[in-house]
């Protein structure tokens, strides 16, 4: 069936530009955070991890750190081809799938499953959304567990900053970007502007926001059980007050 532009921002976000304009995420920051995943799951050293929507592999190598077989999924070429890179550069094996989230060529064949850094809520509706959670249910093993990471919307109303401007090295040297953002409706709007020696270029990001009982609510349908949420990466509760929601459970 035919979608608008809009709709299928997610097909043409995830490309070269992506790479360089969110590069200060870091390994680093990806070990710890992984670090902090690890405290509240049961997760055990030689578990077979998949992290969907993976992108460049950062939480992948992580796990992997920490002694997990890894699977990524992700949709876009360009992602998975540098998460090939960065698994081939520290002479380690991953398995890596162009895939679609709601999708997944798998079953019951993961002991924990991740999304990481708002990689939930893509979708023209919120069946398909929901469609996500149930894929993932039926790709974790019996015993499995899961762990999503999405904003919490109460504090992205009061914080969002609805336009801003860095100056980057990209690819074709000196680089502008320039980033506005809304809300619009259930939805956070983000569209990038980039200024440099090639010219100008825009995309656009889109993202469901999930009050936490609506996105509890779904889990619970989806068959999974939810056995906390965070606030923030480093492991402080849940409150109206906090940036994040991250959940964790198991399969119900």
């Amino acid at each position: 069936m035919p979608r608008s532009e809009s709709i299928e921002w997610y097909r043409r976000a995830f490309a070269d530009d992506y790479l360089w304009i969110y590069s200060h995420r870091s390994e680093e920051d990806a070990e710890k955070e992984v670090a902090s995943a690890i405290r509240h799951l049961p997760f055990e050293s030689g578990q077979h991890v998949l992290d969907l929507a993976c992108g460049a592999g950062r939480h992948m190598l992580a796990f992997s750190d920490n002694g997990a077989k890894v699977t990524g999924v992700d949709l876009s070429d360009t992602l998975l081809k540098e998460a090939h890179r960065r698994f081939d550069e520290v002479g380690r094996a991953a398995e890596l799938v162009r895939a679609d989230m709601r999708y997944l060529p798998f079953s019951e064949r993961f002991d924990g499953v991740t999304m990481w850094f708002t990689s939930f809520g893509y979708f023209e509706t919120v069946r398909e959304d929901a469609l996500v959670l149930k894929t993932i249910r039926d790709v974790l093993r019996k015993t499995g567990w899961w762990w999503i990471d999405i904003p919490n919307p109460a504090h992205l109303a009061k914080t969002l900053v609805p336009k801003s401007r860095r100056e980057l090295d990209g690819p074709n040297g000196p680089a502008e970007v320039i980033e506005k953002r809304r809300i619009t409706g259930s939805q956070v709007v983000k569209k990038i502007e980039i200024n440099d020696s090639s010219g100008k270029r825009c995309f656009e990001e889109r993202v469901r926001l999930y009050p936490p009982e609506h996105f509890g609510s779904l889990v619970k349908r989806a068959g999974l059980t939810a056995l906390g949420v965070l606030g923030d990466y480093d492991g402080s509760p849940f409150t109206p007050s906090v940036p994040r929601q991250i959940w964790y459970g198991t399969r119900k």
